[in-house]
C-alpha cells in the first residue's frame, strides 16, 4: 500500500531560532524532553520550555540542563500568546518552532495549539501525533568527527524503530574514515570554487551563465543539474572557459565515481596534475600521435609478440585485460576474479563499481582512471604509460576494464599499444552492460513476434562527434551507450532520420548496482526526462518495442504530465564470501 503524500525531508539552519517546547510529557520521565533540549542547543537553537508537566519534571530539567545559560524554563503553564512573544525581535516576538509534549491531563489543548500554529504558519511537531504535526524528527547520524556528515532516515510514520535500523545498517557500511572523505572534499571544493570564482570574476564570466553554479556544490542537492556535469566537452577544441572550469568538472566527478574511502586523500594539486600532460607524452592535439609519442620513448621493440626483446634487462611482466562486467559481482566471471586476486598492479576504469574494487586485495596497487570530460584521451595515454613501465619492471599488470574489453572499451588499441611495445594482453571478456542491462531491466532484448535483431552502437564517436545513427527498424532493439550526456542531440538526429517518436525507450543506468535505476519513457521526451531525473553515470540507452513488453501496461501509458515511470534498485544474488 503506498502514501499519498511523502514528506519533504529538508535541512534547516535553526542557528538562533528560538525553539518552544510545550510540556515535558507524562509523569513517569522527563528525559525525551531533555534529550530534545540538547539536541536543539547542538543545532543552535535557543530552546524555551514552558508547562512543564509537574515540579519534579521541573527540578529534574534544571539539574540536567545547569549551566546552559541558553535554555529558558518557564515554571508556568503554557498561553497560546506565548507563540507570538517568546520569539526573537527579528520575528516580531514569533518563536520559530513549536515541539509539544503534554502529559495526559492536558492533551485537550493539544488541537488548539495546532490550530493556531497552522494560523502564525509556524513549524509544529505534536509528540505521537502526526495529526497535529507540520513536521517530524528523523533518526539521524551525525559524525562525531565534527566533519559535517549527516544521514536521516524516514519511513514516513511506518515506524520509527525501523527507520532507525536503516540509518544504523548504512551508517555501518561506510568506510571507516569517512569524516575525513567528507572533511577533505569540503576542504577542496572550497580551494577549488574560491580559485575559480576569482578566476571568472576577474575576466567577467560570471554573466555568461556557464560558472560554477550547477554542478552540484550548493544546497539544493535534491535538484541540483545532474544531467550537466557529464557534458560533453572537445578535449582537442576546448575554449579558455571550458579550461577554466576543467577542474571544477572533475572534482564533482570524482565526488561521483572514486572509491570513496580514496576521496580522503585527494588534493587540489590532483586536480591540477589531472589537467596537464602526463609527463611522458608530448603535447600534440591528436590522440594518434599521442601513442607514436609514447612507444618511441620507450624504445623500438620489433618484436615476435609475447617475447621480449633480447637487450631488455628487465624482468618481463605480463598484461591482462579484464572485463569487470557491468558492476555486480555476481556477474564477475572466474577467469576475472583470479586475474585481480594474482595482480601485482590494477589500472581500474573510474567507472569499475567499488563492490569490484573491493575484491582487489589491499596489498595490490591499484590506480583509478582520470578520464574526465576534456581528458580522457590524456588519461588513457597515462594508464598506458602506467602499465607499460610496470611490465618493465616485471609485475604482473591487470587493465580491468568495465563491461567487455572490446565493447566500445578501447580494449584493441590498448592490445595493439602492448603488443608493439612486446606484451601480448590476455584478454578475457566480461558481460557487456549492453546486454546485461536489458536483462536486470527487465526488457527482452529479443522477443517473437516483436524484436527479432539487436543493434549496440555508441553515441560519442572519436574526439566526440556524434556517430552515423541507423536508420529506424521497428523490430529492432538498439542500445546506444555513452549517449545520456547529448539525449537533446542524440533525439534531435534520430527524429530527423525518421525514428517513431513514440517508440518506447528505457534509460538503464547503474545496471546491476544497488542503485540501479531505470526510467522508461518515448523517445520525444527524452531531452525532458533527462534534464527533470538528471544523470547518474554510467547510463545507456535501450531503444526499441521490446522495452515495455514485460511491464504492466498501465505503468507506460504516457501521455500529458505523464511522462517516464522509475523503478529503483537491484536485487542481487547473496555471494558467500568463501567464494570471493
Amino acid at each position: 500500500m503506498g502514501l499519498d503524500r511523502l514528506s519533504l525531508v529538508t535541512g534547516n539552519n535553526c542557528d538562533g531560532e528560538v525553539h518552544l517546547l510545550v510540556g515535558s510529557g507524562g509523569t513517569a520521565s522527563c528525559s525525551l524532553t531533555v534529550g530534545r533540549v540538547r539536541r536543539l542547543l547542538a543545532h543552535g537553537a535557543v530552546p524555551v520550555l514552558v508547562g512543564v508537566s509537574s515540579a519534579a519534571h521541573g527540578a529534574a530539567i534544571a539539574k540536567e540542563l545547569q549551566g546552559q545559560s541558553s535554555v529558558r524554563v518557564l515554571q508556568r503553564d503554557f498561553m497560546l500568546s506565548d507563540l507570538t512573544t517568546l520569539g526573537r525581535a527579528l520575528t516580531g516576538g514569533v518563536v520559530d518552532r513549536v515541539f509539544v509534549n503534554l502529559a495526559v491531563d492536558k492533551i485537550n489543548e493539544v488541537e488548539a495549539i495546532f490550530a493556531q500554529c497552522r494560523k502564525l504558519r509556524i513549524p509544529i511537531n505534536t509528540y505521537q501525533q502526526p495529526e497535529f504535526s507540520t513536521f517530524s524528527l528523523t533518526p539521524t547520524y551525525t559524525d562525531p568527527q565534527g566533519s559535517g556528515l549527516q544521514i536521516s532516515v524516514s519511513t514516513n510514520g511506518r515506524g520509527y524503530l525501523l527507520a532507525e535500523r536503516v540509518k544504523r545498517e548504512i551508517v555501518a557500511g561506510l568506510p571507516a574514515n569517512i569524516s575525513q572523505v567528507v572533511s577533505n572534499m569540503g576542504l577542496v571544493r572550497d580551494q577549488l570554487i574560491a580559485q575559480d570564482n576569482n578566476r571568472l570574476l576577474a575576466e567577467k564570466y560570471w554573466d555568461t551563465g556557464l560558472a560554477v553554479p550547477g554542478l552540484g556544490y550548493g544546497l539544493n542537492e535534491d535538484n541540483w543539474e545532474s544531467h550537466k556535469f557529464n557534458r560533453l566537452i572537445h578535449e582537442f577544441d576546448q575554449t579558455a572557459k571550458d579550461q577554466q572550469q576543467r577542474r571544477t568538472r572533475w572534482l564533482s566527478q570524482i565526488m561521483a565515481y572514486y572509491p570513496l574511502a580514496k576521496l580522503a586523500t585527494v588534493t587540489l594539486q590532483d586536480l591540477e596534475n589531472g589537467a596537464q600532460q602526463p609527463d611522458t607524452i608530448a603535447e600534440t592535439s591528436h590522440p594518434e600521435h599521442h601513442e607514436t609519442q609514447l612507444q618511441n620513448q620507450t624504445g623500438p621493440k620489433t618484436l615476435t609478440r609475447g617475447t621480449a626483446s633480447a637487450d631488455s634487462a628487465a624482468a618481463h611482466g605480463q598484461i591482462s585485460l579484464v572485463g569487470s562486467g557491468p558492476g555486480s559481482v555476481s556477474m564477475l566471471t572466474l577467469g576475472a576474479l583470479n586475474e585481480i586476486k594474482t595482480a601485482d598492479i590494477i589500472l581500474a576504469d573510474k567507472l569499475v563499481p567499488q563492490t569490484v574494487l573491493n575484491l582487489i586485495p589491499p596489498t595490490t596497487e591499484c590506480f583509478i582512471a582520470k578520464k574526465f570530460p576534456g581528458n580522457a584521451e590524456n588519461a588513457q595515454q597515462e594508464l598506458l604509460a602506467r602499465g607499460l613501465s610496470a611490465l618493465q619492471e616485471g609485475k604482473k599488470v591487470v587493465r580491468l576494464k568495465q563491461g567487455d574489453p572490446y565493447i566500445f572499451g578501447r580494449g584493441g588499441e590498448e592490445y595493439s599499444f602492448f603488443a608493439a611495445n612486446g606484451y601480448e594482453a590476455l584478454v578475457l571478456p566480461g558481460i557487456s552492460s549492453s546486454l546485461a542491462s536489458t536483462v536486470v531491466a527487465k526488457i527482452p532484448a529479443t522477443q517473437r513476434g516483436i524484436a527479432d535483431q539487436v543493434l549496440v552502437c555508441t553515441g560519442t564517436g572519436r574526439k566526440g562527434a556524434l556517430p552515423e545513427v541507423p536508420d529506424y527498424v521497428a523490430s529492432r532493439t538498439t542500445v546506444f551507450l555513452m549517449a545520456l550526456h547529448r539525449a537533446d542531440l542524440l533525439t534531435e538526429v534520430l527524429l530527423q532520420k525518421g525514428w517513431d517518436a513514440d517508440v518506447p525507450l528505457a534509460i538503464i543506468e547503474r545496471a546491476s548496482c544497488p542503485d540501479q535505476r531505470v526510467t522508461r519513457t518515448l523517445l520525444k521526451y527524452l531531452p525532458q526526462v533527462v534534464q527533470e531525473i538528471g544523470s547518474r553515470p554510467p547510463g545507456l540507452l535501450v531503444v526499441g518495442h521490446a522495452v515495455n513488453h514485460l511491464i504492466p501496461q498501465e505503468l507506460v501509458q504516457f501521455a500529458g504530465d505523464h511522462k517516464y515511470h522509475i523503478e529503483e534498485g537491484f536485487q542481487d544474488i547473496d555471494i558467500q564470501p568463501q567464494f570471493l
